[in-house]
């Protein structure tokens, strides 16, 4: 069984390699031009003497710098690893609203948080924001269990491939990795490998095998969160074995969840892989490339131009070293070629294709002004996240939807199987709730600011209006409203008082003024009573008769 599993796996991935053959031809070129060192797709890197350092036909860095500025914004507004970019909330309003549910909550969204601090997540999601900005695809693989419960790694292109479902997530995963045999043995034992393995590392044979990693569905029902079953019993399972043979490493595992995320810069028509500004920006970027070659060349000839020498003007070869002696004929028959090179013109073509290029990057727009003798005010710094959200929207959404949405909701499951996360109230697990995270980041926020803003200018002018008019506040749904402007400000849920803690507050609040507007009666009754007693007393000492009475 396990034998056809691994063929069937094999023809798979084979057939995957082949099919994306084209597109591995523009990475390639992305790969040289725009993001080097990240892996040659049609070249073997068996060992580090194998590894291109050396990239002599590149002569223009502002791919490169556009690139790696891209990726950084990305990594710093969307995932910032100095503050909190997301929050874990009900879709269900009214839990939100409930103080017990809210405050378990926000306990959890703490233990997510600092559990994604703790682990190496910062580290790897910075590679895969460089591949989402080069190749316009990247993976990142979460693993969990043994001593270090998140274990995250950004998978290079040229390893991965993917098979995908009707709504595009992953389905299948293949990953080709390259072991030693010392590896190998090291992994699995030396009990769950083929013989020749063995014997290979007896002779201390360093030679790389080919080993394929796959993730594939095993259609069982999903478990629920918090709990456990065995790995045959899980959705998913993986499997490592020989590329060459089909010979399995170890035995078949399981997840819980898909543990592979692969987001899209865009994704291109008809095909499951993405593009990504780097494949706009191809056509320019080669063109500044050989531009700026065309202009080396033409200054090393006007730097040091060729000679031009009429028949027998010249005794022996020219030395043009300094301090030299030459013997010719005729000095008049040697003349320096003038190619009548203009460096204002090369400069000029290639300031303009500079510029192209990082447009396509966005780098005037994501950058902030140079300082200029004053800080830019926090209004500039808005209007400039602003800009942001404009231009980067629709990647926003995908890398959420791709990324950053199954690495926290991923998170959160293996916390609550490890017991780091305790039990929910009985109010969630009675309403069936459903999590959704909540993006708070730098570029989240300037999304809600528009909407915070609104909120605030529609607050003041029913204030304007209400001395003239109080009826307009009969339109406004208090409560609502301070509920939206928090959460669009960023507020934690535990903060805002629940629906029954209002409640309470409010009849304590109606009772506290019903007793003092009793105590305001009684003591206005008592200041009557006072005031008739003395009007009485008054009248009997002025009239003689009472008097006598």
């Amino acid at each position: 069984m396990t034998d056809d599993i691994c063929d069937d796996l094999a023809k798979r991935y084979e057939n995957l390699i082949t099919d994306r053959t084209v597109a591995q031809l523009e990475w390639e070129k992305i790969e040289r031009y725009v993001t080097p060192y990240r892996g040659k797709f049609f070249k073997d890197e068996k060992n580090e003497s194998s590894i291109e350092w050396s990239r002599t036909d590149v002569y223009d860095s502002t791919a490169p710098s556009a690139h790696q500025n891209l990726a950084a914004r990305l990594h710093g507004t969307i995932s910032n690893p100095s503050i909190r970019w997301f929050e874990i909330r009900y879709r269900d309003d009214d839990l939100n609203k409930n103080k017990e549910v809210a405050k378990w909550l926000s306990d959890a969204n703490e233990r997510v948080y600092y559990a994604l601090q703790d682990s190496n997540f910062n580290l790897e999601i910075n590679e895969t924001y460089q591949d989402i900005c080069g190749f316009g695809t990247s993976a990142m693989f979460l693993e969990s269990g043994g001593d270090d419960p998140l274990i995250f790694k950004s998978i290079p292109l040229k390893e991965m491939c993917f098979e995908s479902d009707w709504r595009g997530t992953v389905l299948r995963f293949y990953r080709l990795l390259e072991m030693t045999p010392a590896q190998i043995l090291s992994q699995f034992g030396a009990k769950n490998v083929p013989d020749n393995i063995v014997e290979m590392d007896k002779e201390g044979q360093q030679e790389k095998q080919d080993v394929l990693f796959s993730v594939y569905p095993r259609n069982n029902k999903i478990v629920p969160v918090g709990k456990m079953q065995r790995s045959d019993r899980r959705p998913w399972a993986y499997c490592y074995f020989l590329k060459d043979t089909r010979e399995m490493l170890g035995d078949e595992g399981g997840y819980y969840e898909m543990p592979v995320f692969v987001p899209r810069w865009r994704k291109t028509n008809s095909s499951i892989w993405g593009n990504s500004p780097a494949h706009l920006a191809m056509g320019d970027i080669m063109s500044l490339n050989k531009a700026r070659e065309m202009q080396l060349k033409a200054s090393e000839k006007a730097i040091d131009p060729p000679l031009f020498a009429e028949e027998r003007a010249i005794i022996a070869d020219l030395d043009l070293s300094a301090a030299s002696l030459n013997v010719v004929r005729k000095l008049d028959g040697i003349k320096a070629f003038d190619s009548k090179f203009d460096i204002y013109v090369s400069d000029h073509m290639i300031d303009q294709l500079q510029n192209s290029v990082r447009d396509y990057f966005f780098y005037d727009q994501l950058m902030l002004p140079a300082p200029q003798g004053t800080p830019a005010t926090a209004y500039e710094i808005s209007v400039r996240y602003e800009q942001l959200q404009k231009l980067l929207g629709p990647t926003l959404g995908r890398l959420q939807n791709d990324l950053l949405d199954p690495v926290v909701s991923r998170t959160f499951r293996v916390l609550a199987r490890a017991g780091q996360i305790p039990p929910p109230p009985q109010a969630v697990i009675d309403a069936g709730a459903e999590l959704e995270v909540e993006y708070i980041g730098a570029l989240s926020n300037a999304q809600k600011a528009d909407r915070a803003a609104s909120i605030e200018r529609y607050g003041v002018s029913l204030a304007n209006l209400a001395p003239t008019m109080p009826e307009v506040l009969d339109v406004v749904d208090q409560e609502e409203l301070a509920r939206h402007l928090g959460r669009d400000l960023g507020v934690p849920p535990d903060v805002m008082r629940g629906e029954d803690e209002i409640k309470k507050l409010r009849e304590e609040r109606a009772e506290m003024q019903k007793r003092a507007q009793a105590a305001e009666v009684a003591t206005m009754e008592a200041d009557a009573m006072t005031s008739e007693a003395g009007a009485v007393a008054a009248m009997g000492q002025g009239d003689p008769t009472l008097g006598a009475m």
